[in-house]
C-alpha cells in the first residue's frame, strides 16, 4: 500500500473562489452563506487526482484545503472562522463520497495576533462530526506582517498541542501565504519555514512537555538535511542536547523530487521518521523535459533506494502514515 500524506485540493470547483471573493468584498459585514457546489461538482474536480493515484499506484492521499489559499493573514477572526469551515467542510464531503481513495486533513482558523485557544472548537468538530485524521498548522499566522507569530517552540501553542495529543491527531506545519513581495511562495517562503519550524521546536522544551505530539514537516524539511552539522554545531555551541537527538521527536514528508535529496533525507532522518509524499497536485506538476515524466511521480525513486530493506521501504510508503494517522480508516 501506498499513502501520500500531503495532497491538497487544488482542484476544486471556482465556486470556492468566488465564495472567498464575496468574503473579501462584504468584510465589513461577514456572513458565512453557502459554497452551492454539488456531489457532481466535487467528483468531476476530483478525476485527475483519481486517475494519476491509479497510474502512479499510490492508494490513498491525506487530503486537505489549498495551503495558499488558507489566508488568515486577511481579515478577522469571524471571517477566517467561515472561510475554514467551508473548506473543511468541502474537504469533508470530498471523503464521504470517496471514502477508499481520501482521508480527510483541515485547516485551522487561525488569526494573526489571536491564541491559538480560538482552533480547538474546530478541531473537535472536525473529528467528531467528519472524521478528519490531521490538521495543517500555519507558523506564520500574519504572512510575516505583524503582529508576528511567536517561535513554534514557545508556550502560546500549548493550548492546540494539548487538543492534538488527547485526540491522537498529527499536525503538518505548513505555511500559508506571505505578504513579503520579496519571497517567492513556493520557492522560498514555504520551505524556509519548513526550516525554521524545526530549528524552533527542536531549541525547546514542545516535546519534554508533549511526548506522543506527533508533528509532521513538510518538504523534506526544508534545508534541514543539508544543514545537518549547522545545526549540530549550534546544539552543541549553546549546550543544547544533541540536534540528532532531538529532530528525531519530528517527521519528515518526502516531498522532494530528486534522488540524491530524497536518500539523504532518509539517511538523516531514517526510515521511520520519514513518511512518503509527492504533494500532488502541487509546485513539482510540471513535466521534466530529461525524463519526460512529472517532477512528482517520485514513488520509482523510493523504490530505486536500494539500500533500504523491504521492511523500511514499507514504513515510508505506508507504515508511518498508518501509525502516526491513527484515526484513519487505513
Amino acid at each position: 500500500m501506498i499513502i501520500d500524506v500531503h495532497a491538497h485540493y487544488t482542484q476544486a470547483s471556482p465556486k470556492l473562489d468566488a465564495y472567498r471573493g464575496r468574503q473579501i468584498s462584504s468584510q465589513n459585514q461577514p456572513k458565512k452563506g453557502s459554497l452551492g457546489i454539488s456531489d457532481d461538482e466535487i467528483a468531476d474536480a476530483l478525476g485527475g487526482n483519481l486517475r494519476q493515484m491509479k497510474d502512479r499506484g499510490i492508494d490513498r492521499l491525506m487530503f486537505s484545503p489549498r495551503a495558499g489559499g488558507m489566508g488568515h493573514d486577511f481579515g478577522s477572526e469571524l471571517i477566517s472562522r467561515y472561510w475554514s469551515e467551508v473548506n473543511n467542510d468541502l474537504i469533508g464531503r470530498v471523503c464521504k463520497l470517496f471514502p477508499e481513495q481520501f482521508s480527510p486533513v483541515g485547516q485551522l482558523p487561525q488569526t494573526p495576533g489571536v491564541s491559538p485557544k480560538n482552533c480547538l472548537e474546530e478541531i473537535d468538530r472536525c473529528v467528531h462530526e467528519w472524521g478528519f485524521v490531521g490538521f495543517n498548522i500555519n507558523p506564520d499566522v500574519s504572512g510575516g506582517a505583524q503582529p508576528f507569530t511567536p517561535s513554534l517552540g514557545s508556550e502560546w501553542w500549548y493550548p492546540l498541542w494539548e487538543k492534538m495529543v488527547a485526540l491522537d491527531v498529527p499536525g503538518m506545519i505548513h505555511a500559508s501565504s506571505t505578504l513579503n513581495p520579496g519571497l517567492h511562495m513556493n520557492g522560498a517562503h514555504y520551505v524556509n519555514w519548513d526550516t525554521a519550524a524545526v530549528v524552533e521546536l527542536c531549541n525547546s522544551r514542545v516535546f519534554d512537555d508533549f511526548p506522543k505530539l506527533k508533528l509532521i514537516i513538510p518538504h523534506g524539511g526544508g534545508a534541514i538535511p543539508f544543514q545537518w552539522r549547522r545545526h549540530s554545531a549550534l546544539h552543541a555551541l549553546e549546550k543544547r542536547r544533541p540536534f540528532e537527538e532531538m529532530v528525531k521527536h519530528l517527521y519528515f514528508d518526502a516531498a522532494l523530487y530528486d534522488q540524491d535529496s530524497l536518500e539523504l533525507l532518509v539517511r538523516r532522518m531514517g526510515p521511520d521518521n520519514v513518511l512518503y509524499a509527492s504533494e500532488m497536485f502541487g509546485t513539482a506538476k510540471a513535466v521534466d523535459p530529461s525524463t519526460g515524466r512529472c517532477y512528482d511521480d517520485t514513488v520509482p525513486m523510493v523504490k530505486a533506494i536500494d539500500w533500504l530493506s523491504d521492511a523500511d521501504r514499507e514504513k515510508i510508503f505506508s507504515g508511518n502514515a498508518r501509525r502516526l494517522y491513527s484515526r484513519a480508516k487505513l
